[in-house]
């Protein structure tokens, strides 16, 4: 009977491409004393419109940079999750929208049985970057990441091997990855500017074809430490380091973000790097938890190294946001990883929660000839819990792009779209059905 169960196991995970967390809800469980097997998955679907998105050029014409009011498909997600023998562990995760890139997500397995806390991770995972891009799209309480999400572009989920190290109240993580498994590759770049609205093309071209990257590495850190953790009280701080190397044939870094939507594809905020040699980053960290009320935020700088003597490029962000659950349930902090998890204790009537964030991006370096712009969003949201399997959420965003020169400077290696120079408001719902 056991033989054939495992065989079953088996034969479930190859029929599904598949992951997700091990607290996700999920669809099926079964558990033995020498394996475990967990199938579930995500849908999110999204509805959003959008206010004062027309703009004028500065030649007169009058576009609509964000597109009509829709709908899409955010996330689509089936996963299988488990564990053969109590130290190995393994996980995989299939998207099957093109949000985001349709394909594996987490494809990974672990050994767990070195010494307690440990966990040497083998596979598609993701980098170390920030707390909000390793809390899973399930948990976070805004429908999209902050703009300086904008600056992982080589970062989220890659191919590599992935130490951690944990204790009760901390985490020590090193990693080094490689391509993720559906790369793409910014390979072209010729020219000194991108406008719109005049006859010139835009200068850097995307190769869609996947691809090793070129030598394209990343060596990826992460400590974090919680001196304070009980059960709705909690103090956190956490850093992140990440080394990034380019090969002779990447003609150009690629750094760009939308206006935290998804519904629109357009990126206000793009800058490309040329002739990139390596590139660094780092996060600084904290967040608090005081029963129903949670403050948290984030800052990242980054530095992109350049060849033929070219001056390094410097790009930043933050982030700072506050929730508060009116129902009374405390964020569900998980001190050993430095995240944020699900809300627990939601009761018959579901959980009401508010939330309001304050972020901005810069890509303008004027020392390095990069005009990318500057932007911000306040985004306020209400999310009700349903259970631990639905939410839904309703955020509404203030967007603002600007100091993008009207005028191609002079030296500039890349200038962005001056149409873009604009403010913008996003009204948006999702639905969220966890299974």
């Amino acid at each position: 009977m056991q033989k054939r169960f495992i065989l079953v196991a088996i034969a479930a995970i190859s029929t599904i491409p598949v992951l997700a967390q091990a607290d996700e809800s999920t669809v099926l469980r079964s558990n033995h004393d020498d394996y475990s097997l967990i199938l579930g998955g995500r849908l999110q679907a999204d509805y959003a419109t959008y206010f004062n998105k027309s703009v004028m050029a500065p030649n007169g014409k009058v576009s609509d940079i964000m597109g009509p009011a829709g709908a899409k498909l955010r996330r689509a997600r089936i996963f299988a999750a488990g564990k053969i023998a109590e130290e190995w562990k393994f996980k995989f995760q299939y998207e099957f929208t093109d949000s985001g890139a349709a394909g594996f997500k987490d494809a990974y397995f672990a050994y767990t049985g070195l010494i307690p806390g440990n966990s040497i991770t083998l596979g598609q995972s993701k980098t170390f970057f920030t707390m909000d891009q390793l809390n899973s799209s399930n948990d976070n309480v805004f429908m999209e990441r902050p703009l300086l999400e904008g600056l992982d572009t080589y970062g989220d989920r890659r191919m590599g091997l992935k130490i951690t190290q944990s204790g009760d109240n901390w985490m020590l993580g090193l990693g080094g990855f490689m391509n993720a498994l559906d790369e793409k590759q910014y390979t072209s770049y010729s020219g000194v500017a991108r406008t719109a609205y005049t006859k010139q093309q835009t200068v850097a071209s995307i190769s869609n074809t996947a691809t090793n990257q070129s030598g394209i590495y990343t060596i990826s850190g992460r400590a974090t430490y919680a001196p304070l953790h009980s059960y709705g009280s909690d103090l956190y701080f956490g850093a992140n380091l990440n080394y990034t190397g380019f090969g002779d044939k990447n003609a150009a870094a690629f750094y760009g973000t939308r206006p935290e939507t998804s519904v629109s594809g357009t990126k206000l905020l793009e800058a490309y790097v040329s002739n990139p040699s390596s590139q660094f980053n780092y996060t600084l960290e904290t967040a608090a938890v005081a029963g129903p009320f949670s403050l948290e935020g984030a800052y990242v700088g980054m530095n992109v190294s350049r060849r033929m003597g070219l001056p390094t490029a410097t790009f930043n962000g933050y982030y700072v946001q506050a929730t508060y659950t009116l129902t009374g349930q405390p964020r569900n902090f998980k001190p050993k990883l430095g995240e944020f998890h699900y809300l627990k204790d939601i009761g018959p009537g579901g959980a009401w929660e508010v939330a309001l964030r304050y972020d901005r991006l810069n890509l303008n370096d004027a020392n390095a000839g990069i005009y990318g712009g500057r932007g911000y969003n306040l985004t306020a949201g209400i999310n009700w819990y349903a259970n631990e399997h639905v939410r839904l959420m309703l955020d509404y965003s203030h967007g603002h792009v600007g100091d993008i020169p009207v005028a191609q400077p002079v030296g500039a290696t890349w200038w962005n779209d001056p149409k873009y120079n604009t403010d913008l408001n996003i009204l948006q719902f999702r639905g969220q059905f966890l299974f």
